[in-house]
């Protein structure tokens, strides 16, 4: 006769159970997130990659943060069926087309609910990715003056784009556009598809805030999604998948990002200064020599 498990035997069988299962959970999520961090990283390669092409085919100029036009120009979305644009995502996607590179595996969907069954404009109109726009595509208030791609003085430690807070990390919990203007004439840079330098407030061109407590991102609902770093999102193990104008793609601290200046999680916006590391390790300026009082 076939002796059965005894109540002991059971009870060991469950706990060795339970302690496979408290040490491998652990691992499979550890290796889950490594799996969207990595895919969230090709991402941002592909995505700057599009920039780069574009770069190629428009004289070596970047992209601007956001080109205005008139209704019949091509442009998917307009205010007032009279002020069209085409942000910055846009105008690469024939080089990507594909809207899931605009997004970042690691962040919340972004509700389809303004253009249902559009995913290229409600992934160009709510990256995952911000632009470095402060800096590529500087604006004096009438006009956005995109760079030369071959004018900073160091390509390889100059941000191009960055890991952004998703559409629904905002405490509206839904899609919506904000910039400094909306007209054609103004040519205002939309700042739905960017990120903001850390500190942009001395500087000649126009910014939303420094980084740091109650900037324009203080409705990002939490420091992951950007609330204290300009919508910079620090998702991948409290670092920003960010990409460079070289091409080259790798994740940072905020600390490592916001290098020449003061930042910390808790310093009012307002506060923020530079070091003495400024500016040569200053890693949002297309140029190394430059001062606070001096011109872009």
């Amino acid at each position: 006769m076939r002796k059965a498990f005894t109540l002991i035997e059971l009870l060991v069988v469950i706990a060795i159970i339970a302690i496979l299962a408290a040490i491998l959970f652990p691992v499979f999520a550890q290796a889950k997130a490594a799996a969207k961090k990595a895919a969230g990283t090709s991402n941002a390669k592909q995505l700057t990659l599009g920039v780069l092409m574009y770069e190629n085919d428009v004289d070596d100029t970047v992209p601007p943060s956001t080109n205005w036009a008139g209704p019949g120009n091509g442009y998917p979305l307009c205010f007032g069926g009279t002020q069209c644009f085409a942000s910055w995502t846009y105008l690469c996607v024939p080089y990507i087309k594909n809207s899931g590179v605009f997004y970042d595996p690691q962040a919340p969907n972004t509700p389809d609910t303004t253009f249902p069954g559009n995913t290229i404009i409600t992934a160009t109109s709510w990256p995952n990715f911000g632009y470095n726009y402060v800096y590529l595509s500087p604006w004096d208030g009438s006009k956005q003056k995109p760079i030369q791609a071959t004018s900073p003085d160091s390509p390889a430690e100059t941000i191009m784009l960055a890991e952004k807070g998703a559409a629904s990390e905002f405490t509206s919990g839904q899609p919506s556009f904000w910039g400094f203007t909306f007209t054609i004439a103004a040519d205002g840079p939309l700042l739905s598809m960017t990120v903001e330098a850390p500190n942009c407030g001395p500087i000649p061109q126009a910014c939303a805030s420094n980084w740091g407590v109650g900037s324009f991102c203080n409705t990002c609902k939490t420091f992951e999604a950007g609330n204290t770093t300009g919508g910079v999102a620090v998702r991948a193990g409290q670092q920003s998948i960010v990409s460079f104008m070289d091409g080259h793609v790798k994740a940072m601290t905020p600390s490592a990002l916001a290098i020449g200046t003061n930042w910390s999680k808790t310093l009012p916006q307002a506060n923020l200064t530079w070091t003495a590391q400024y500016p040569a390790s200053y890693l949002w300026s297309t140029q190394k020599t430059w001062t606070v009082q001096g011109s872009y």
